[in-house]
């Protein structure tokens, strides 16, 4: 049967996309999870993954243009009959009328076409039509707007509750620097790869804090697929996933978050890695906060944030001293878990981050 390969969203605030590359030509067999194409968004340039298997029937879709979430980029034919053969019916965007420089001068500013009223023959949208329309000068101004209207969803459909706890982390230091000691600088783990581990592995303590909430009900997700909040160089912030990262050591999930970070400076990611998050961690690094209470990304039910580290007093049994401590947050959706919850995550994270021997052999 023939199956129409949609152009997949990225992101609540994702509606389309343009189409920078094929990876895959007519007459190709397609392995299902194999890069297909690649696709420019407002954040990023994605790799796109096929959900299917199958043999490349036509590509639809040409190279620079821009093509709405669910409208077919190509045709593959596959088995099965679980999938309605018919074609995708036409979104909006995909019934209007653009004239050709209209729409080139769309692709090139970013413009969406469903939001502008045409003023030609039977209401084809003319270049004078957008001429007079306001558009941003920077890509990332289209990545702050974004990412605005996916938290304004957030904190007005989800009930959040916000907890702390204030970690000391000399004894993880003084463990992690005698571990890397032994180990030659290539292979050396980073202190918040290290972090990162012990809310993973936390996580599975506490599955109610990882998984989708979507149609009114709690999903829980058997993976762990931690996103992870970056920077980008050119401004905004995108949050990619490390897939399966409950399956990794300590040093492949270090490597992996080395990987991640330089392939989101690059607009190397793949589709998965936008869509598949279950869990999100936000860090403030060295940026100078204390603490970062972190807004939820839908339809995932958690977020922790990690604030710099910084002395602050820390009682050891009858006596009083300075340590290096890290505030570390959770925001959590209410719908899903309560406060008690909350805080057992968060005492599950503190015991593994203030008792590092108990990792021996086990990394």
């Amino acid at each position: 049967m023939k199956y129409h390969v949609p152009m997949p969203s990225l992101g609540a605030d994702m509606d389309q996309g343009k189409l920078m590359e094929w990876k895959i030509k007519a007459g190709d067999e397609v392995k299902k999870g194999q890069a297909i194409a690649v696709v420019e968004t407002t954040k990023s340039t994605v790799d796109i993954e096929s959900f299917r298997e199958g043999k490349v029937l036509e590509l639809v879709a040409k190279i620079g243009e821009q093509i709405s979430v669910g409208a077919p980029i190509a045709i593959f034919e596959v088995e099965g009959s679980d999938l309605a053969p018919s074609v995708p019916e036409p979104t909006k965007e995909m019934r209007l009328k653009v004239s050709p420089a209209a729409r080139k001068l769309a692709q090139e500013s970013h413009i969406d076409l469903s939001k502008i009223k045409g003023s030609g023959p039977e209401g084809q949208i003319e270049l004078k039509d957008l001429q007079t329309t306001k558009t941003p000068e920077k890509s990332g101004v289209n990545i702050r707007e974004a990412i605005a209207r996916a938290m304004s969803k957030s904190k007005k459909e989800i009930p959040h509750y916000y907890l702390k706890s204030q970690v000391p982390l000399d004894a993880l230091m003084n463990w992690l620097d005698g571990r890397n000691q032994q180990l030659p600088p290539e292979k050396r783990v980073m202190l918040p790869v290290l972090i990162y581990k012990a809310v993973i592995d936390s996580i599975k303590e506490s599955p109610q804090m990882n998984g989708y909430y979507e149609g009114g009900v709690f999903k829980p997700s058997e993976s762990i697929h931690v996103g992870l909040a970056i920077a980008l160089k050119s401004g905004g912030v995108l949050v990619p996933a490390i897939i399966d990262a409950d399956k990794m050591s300590l040093s492949e999930l270090n490597t992996a978050f080395l990987d991640l970070v330089e392939r989101t400076q690059k607009g190397e990611l793949r589709n998965r890695e936008l869509t598949e998050g279950t869990f999100t961690i936000t860090s403030m690094g060295d940026l100078g906060s204390d603490e970062v209470f972190g807004i939820i990304f839908p339809p995932q039910v958690s977020i922790i944030g990690l604030g710099r580290l910084h002395r602050a007093p820390v009682i050891d049994g009858s006596s009083i001293r300075i340590g290096i401590v890290m505030n570390i947050t959770l925001s959590a959706d209410h719908r899903v878990s309560d406060g008690l919850n909350g805080a057992r995550f968060l005492s599950h994270i503190e015991n593994k981050l203030k008792n590092p021997d108990q990792w021996e052999g086990k990394l």
